[in-house]
């Protein structure tokens, strides 16, 4: 089984996704202006070469297990 990100418009779309950004009074407008501003600076930190430090700084935060 292969797994893909959301595009912006799909996460935008979806109704689960819909709920939560309802509850947490978010706007469509507003969480495609999150989502967008992170597309943008996670490509330039993958231009910059930065991904790596990134991951290693993600894996110093303890992560809950959502299984």
């Amino acid at each position: 089984m292969t797994h893909r990100d959301l595009t912006i418009a799909e996460v935008l779309k979806d109704p689960l996704i819909r709920q939560v950004m309802r509850a947490d009074q978010i706007s469509v407008t507003g969480m495609a202006n999150l989502l967008q501003d992170a597309a943008r600076r996670q490509a330039l930190a993958s231009s910059a070469n930065l991904a790596p430090i990134a991951h290693a700084a993600a894996r110093a935060v303890p992560q809950a297990d959502l299984r």
